[in-house]
């Protein structure tokens, strides 16, 4: 799987100017997982990292890998961050099940607990990541993306298949918390 893991992306809230960066780190359970800090300064100082995928802790540990961040804040000052995750892959079966989601915070998000049952699928159906177009490792690309009007998220993403190997996708979240 090759991935932008050494990227980030970045939000500013037009609201109050807040900084809100994501990336893929390892710090957490040494897999990728989704990273968030926060800066309330301008980036003078940052917040301590947390994890925000909301992959569950009770699988096997490589199917909680999440890749792929993308943050965005709403015309209401919420973040929202979207990621992939391997959580309903099936263990013994020759494919790679991944979905991607959306996860949001309303306020106090530099705490992990505002990002618990915030988690919405965006994907219909789990899909083969093995299909993705070979890159130096499996890649969908980096054409991923969040962004957000007033009040609801825009999410743009990709998803292999094998009759399309990066079939992008858009889903309107309508975000109402």
């Amino acid at each position: 799987l090759r991935d932008r893991s050494i990227l980030l992306d970045v939000a500013v809230n037009s609201i109050n100017g807040n900084l809100y960066p994501v990336w893929q780190d390892v710090r957490f359970n040494n897999i990728e997982e989704v990273a968030f800090s926060m800066s309330t300064d301008g980036g003078f100082t940052w917040s301590e990292p947390i994890k925000i995928n909301q992959t569950p802790d009770d699988i096997a540990l490589l199917r909680r890998q999440a890749f792929l961040p993308s943050v965005a804040v709403n015309g209401q000052g919420d973040v929202g961050v979207t990621y992939y995750d391997f959580r309903n892959d099936i263990d013994g079966v020759p494919v790679e099940l991944a979905d991607h989601w959306f996860v949001y915070c309303e306020a106090n998000c530099s705490d992990p607990a505002s990002w618990v049952n915030n988690e919405l699928r965006l994907t219909d159906d789990s899909f083969d990541y093995v299909p993705a177009p070979f890159a130096g490792g499996l890649f969908l690309g980096d054409y991923v993306g969040l962004d957000a009007d007033n009040t609801d998220f825009l999410a743009f993403f990709q998803q292999s298949s094998a009759s399309d190997p990066a079939d992008g996708y858009f889903r309107r979240i309508i975000y109402t918390p």
